[in-house]
């Protein structure tokens, strides 16, 4: 919103749209959508074992759904975060 970034996007010649945001707004954020798929699908349906650190588990589970591109794209196709793709 401020001056900077107004001459910016002008100069931009409609290249670039802005979308405005609430301050807090989980549902509009894709990344909310990962952890949703993280929660559902791994690490929160079972307990760690003996010896086991979560900090390792979720970059695991985060690095097998990086190797998914169809997965990290159906998060940006959800009807909740169309703003995203909206050109």
């Amino acid at each position: 919103k401020t001056r900077a970034v107004k001459a910016y996007v002008a100069s931009c010649k409609g290249k670039l749209t802005l979308h405005f945001l609430p301050g807090y707004a989980p549902e509009l954020n894709p990344d909310e959508l990962v952890w949703s798929h993280a929660k559902r699908t791994g690490n929160a349906r079972r307990p760690l074992r003996a010896g086991e650190h979560l900090e390792d588990r979720i970059q695991l589970q985060l690095a097998e759904m990086a190797a998914r591109p169809d997965l990290i794209r159906s998060f940006f196709r959800h009807p909740s975060v169309a703003y995203i793709a909206d050109c």
